[in-house]
């Protein structure tokens, strides 16, 4: 457009970047309701045309060139792709507590900044997050968008992802719902998963897409099974982490917790040298996964197992027997595990006696014997061992010294996944998708697998988002944290998202900082708004409020009065109250104080913290019940007989509803001319006359 010299709009800017971005990247072929512009996208991938990427970088500068080459000598690599594999394995390396992390990071821009510099769309697409987050630099939005569409341009799937997210929050550019499922689109076909999450969860609820369970499911698939692979090695429960949600009062909990931690870890420490069978299982466990603060290190929980198991902890022996069974930090070997486990299993432990039928029923170490392996699972499960629970599904499944019984299959992998556990909550996906002991169902099988994908290592970035708002005070790094699992669904990332935004009102030097198109409130609104969908009643409540008082959108006191209902309607205190007060003055619902009191002792009853507040309203109401049966019975009658009832609602009624500040001055006047006049009075009287001195 401005090559032809036409002059172009906002939004055909719009328009023309993403037909440049089609042109480019991808070779996607893109449909639109209404155009380019509309929102509700329909697309299907075709192949894609390597001549057609073009960058749109200038060349790299002379000492750019120089650095590179100089990088390149020092480190003995031969071109820029083994430079970014050596700072991606910088990255992946040791970095323990939040000094250890900066210092990896730092190590690794030292290597990316020059290789973004001179066109690699990797470490643009590295250097562009490290500038969004501002880890170890200073935080610079604008250029960070400029690198991530040279890496875009280039086919980049990480750059693609993130300038989805960028257009769908209106961080550093302007909202376009559809430029961002374009990017996203392209970032899944790369094989992003953030991009994979946010598209399976906005054809799930049909955010600014058509609402299509089966297309939400081939993107969350492909997401679980990875999560699967990687929880196949860790008993079946996948990566831990914690899902903190924001409050004023869970922050300041978190900020003592975490710098408590070094505490915990000395005085485990120091009850571990001194032979406490649990601070060494406690440490065994913390150190195997890499917790508190505590480098993950197999050999070291190995060790600290082993001294717990020697003071006669038989869960230690359970944990030692994984690790040999499964070559996790040792040499594989069955002999060993077998010992283990049947030592555990002597004492009774369930873990030892799963670890058992897992042997028996694969042929490690012993012959198979599904007999045995079934006797040793149903002692584990009836102690409520999610993997025996998991693997008694299993056999029944797969028809293993047993008849096949998908019922039962379905039962076992249901308790299973009521304890957490990653394969089973896979397996009933699966089954309910393909019909096995259960009707077909697109949507519930969707939602097991989205409980799968959200199981992955980049859920860990709740945990970072935390840290950086409870422990380093940074608003904006927290945002940008949790802003790629709100838009991949995320429910308690959405919270949080809101959470930060709502705090951000009152700080818009913070919200500045990350160069916001769209208003906080509105952001905070629609985070709001996803979270109540998936269920969250808090946020119900606050989305009321929102349309109570007008933020983000226009004050609407009806649709406060539905968020409310909804929330009520779960048992809901506060809401409760809510609704109470608006019967009260007659706010989106009529006057009626009958209503009001009986949602004030609702809101008594549900919860006790409500007792003083109620009480208080109560008092209100009672008051202002009694002033009209007083003011508009008995006045109201002697004024309509005195002709004056059209002058009254004149001065004190409007729209039907007393005014009673209005009402309170006229009253206090008179009151105030009266104690004027007495206290006259009273000085004339206590003056001396004109005799005395």
């Amino acid at each position: 457009l401005a090559c032809a010299g036409v002059e172009q709009t906002p939004a055909d800017a719009g328009q023309a970047r993403r037909a440049a971005l089609l042109a480019r990247v991808g070779g996607g072929v893109y449909r639109a309701a209404g155009g380019l512009g509309g929102a509700g996208v329909a697309y299907a991938a075709a192949e894609a045309d390597p001549a057609a990427v073009q960058s749109a970088l200038p060349p790299a500068s002379a000492a750019a060139q120089a650095e590179l080459r100089r990088l390149l000598a020092v480190h003995g690599d031969d071109d820029a792709e083994a430079l970014y594999a050596r700072a991606l394995e910088i990255l992946r390396g040791d970095g323990t507590g939040p000094s250890g992390a900066a210092r990896v990071r730092r190590s690794a821009f030292a290597l990316l900044r020059p290789l973004a510099e001179t066109g690699h769309p990797g470490a643009q697409a590295r250097v562009a997050q490290t500038l969004l987050l501002g880890d170890g630099v200073p935080r610079d939005v604008p250029q960070a968008v400029q690198l991530l569409r040279a890496a875009a341009e280039r086919g980049n799937e990480d750059a693609q992802q993130q300038l989805g997210l960028l257009h769908a929050t209106g961080i550093g550019v302007p909202v376009d719902a559809a430029l961002a499922v374009t990017h996203y689109y392209f970032g899944a076909e790369g094989g992003n998963v953030a991009a994979q999450l946010a598209l399976a969860y906005r054809h799930l609820h049909g955010v600014d897409v058509p609402k299509d369970c089966q297309r939400a499911l081939m993107y969350y698939n492909p997401v679980a099974e990875r999560v699967v692979a990687a929880a196949q090695t860790s008993g079946g429960r996948g990566l831990l982490f914690e899902k903190t949600r924001l409050t004023d009062a869970s922050a300041h909990a978190g900020r003592k917790a975490l710098s408590d931690d070094e505490d915990i870890i000395g005085y485990y420490q120091y009850s571990a040298e001194r032979g406490s069978a649990d601070a060494q299982l406690t440490l065994g466990q913390l150190t195997f996964h890499g917790a508190r603060g505590l480098a993950q290190d197999p050999g070291a929980a190995l060790r600290y197992y082993q001294r717990a198991a020697e003071n006669g902890e038989p869960a230690a022996h359970a944990h030692i027997g994984h690790m040999y069974a499964q070559g996790v930090g040792v040499l594989q070997d069955n002999a060993t595990a077998l010992s283990h486990f049947r030592l555990g299993a002597a004492r009774g432990n369930p873990a030892s006696q799963n670890g058992l039928g897992y042997m028996h029923m694969n042929g490690y170490g012993v012959e198979v014997s599904y007999s045995k392996a079934l006797e040793y699972f149903r002692a584990a499960a009836d102690k409520g061992s999610p993997e025996a629970q998991f693997n008694l599904g299993a056999m029944h499944i797969a028809g293993m010294g047993v008849k096949r019984a998908y019922d039962k299959a379905l039962h076992f992998f249901t308790l299973a996944a009521h304890q957490g556990h990653t394969l089973a909550l896979y397996n009933l996906g699966q089954m309910h998708l393909n019909g096995l002991g259960a009707p077909r169902s697109c949507a519930v099988a969707t939602q097991f697998l989205k409980a799968v994908a959200e199981r992955g290592e980049w859920g860990t970035a709740l945990e970072q988002g935390f840290r950086a708002y409870a422990v380093e005070g940074d608003w904006a790094r927290a945002l940008l944290l949790y802003a790629p699992l709100a838009e991949a669904g995320y429910e308690v990332a959405q919270s949080n998202m809101a959470h930060l935004a709502d705090a951000a009102v009152c700080k818009g030097a913070e919200a500045n900082e990350l160069s916001m198109v769209l208003s906080v409130s509105a952001l905070a609104l629609e985070m709001l708004s996803r979270a109540a969908q998936q269920g969250n009643v808090d946020a119900q409540i606050r989305i009321g409020d929102y349309h109570f008082y007008g933020l983000g959108t226009k004050e609407d006191h009806e649709q406060a009065v539905a968020h409310y209902r909804t929330a009520s309607e779960s048992q809901n205190a506060q809401a409760m109250f809510n609704l109470a007060y608006m019967h009260a003055h007659g706010l989106g619902l009529p006057r009626d104080f009958h209503l009001a009191k009986r949602h004030y002792d609702m809101a008594m009853e549900t919860t006790a913290e409500a007792f003083v507040p109620v009480k208080l309203a109560m008092f209100e109401l009672y008051a202002m019940q009694l002033c009209e049966q007083l003011l508009l019975s008995a006045t109201v009658r002697r004024l309509r007989e005195a002709r004056l009832e059209q002058e009254f609602r004149d001065l004190f009624v409007v729209d039907g509803v007393l005014q009673w500040d209005t009402l309170l001055i006229a009253l206090l006047i008179p009151l105030l001319l009266l104690v004027l006049l007495l206290r006259s009075r009273r000085q004339r009287e206590l003056a001396p006359t004109g005799g005395e001195r």
